[in-house]
């Protein structure tokens, strides 16, 4: 085997070891958004969920119990994180940074959710927003939605649980010395 065919085999190899990883972790995310999706069809009532309608045969069951009150404060950030891990490349930095990035993102829209905050923010989405398709629906959800310091908490935990599966990942990685 000539260098040139050597090299060109290595980059094979490591660009499937990278799409197995890149596949792992958005299968782990989609594993994870399937049960919240799967509460959100059976402990909530639709008017809940933006853009889910409710299912009359599973709405109103007690499928997760007070597990269910905080599951998709940790979900959400946890699926989104290793959905944007699996699409960055593999260098771990961005891809934590994902994991933050989405905490924010859900720890924002609960802080908006306080009482403090959710009616001017609100009239804020009507009125400047007014032409965008969804500032309704987003209004609404911050008039609408309960703020609760447990949803906070979870989000943070739903990024720290992402963060370690991408730190499994990666340990993986580097115990198989796949390139």
């Amino acid at each position: 085997m000539t260098l040139a065919q050597t090299v060109t085999c290595s980059a094979r190899v490591r660009q499937c070891a990278q799409a197995r990883r890149a596949a792992v972790l958005a299968g782990i995310g989609c594993v994870a958004f399937a049960v919240g999706l799967l509460l959100y069809l059976t402990d909530r009532v639709g008017w809940q969920a933006l853009l889910l309608p409710a299912l009359a045969a599973l709405t109103g069951g007690n499928v997760f119990g007070a597990l269910g009150q905080w599951l998709p404060s940790f979900v959400h950030p946890f699926s989104f994180s290793l959905f944007t891990a699996a699409a960055l490349p593999p260098a771990s930095a961005p891809r934590h940074g994902a994991c933050v990035a989405w905490a924010a993102v859900n720890i924002a829209f609960e802080l908006g959710q306080h009482p403090r905050v959710s009616a001017s923010l609100a009239e804020a989405m009507q009125g400047g927003l007014s032409g965008m398709p969804l500032a309704q629906a987003l209004a609404r959800y911050f008039i609408d939605g309960t703020f609760d310091s447990g949803d906070i908490v979870a989000a943070l935990l739903g990024a720290l649980a992402a963060s370690a599966v991408l730190h499994l990942v990666h340990r993986d990685r580097e115990h198989n010395h796949a390139p």
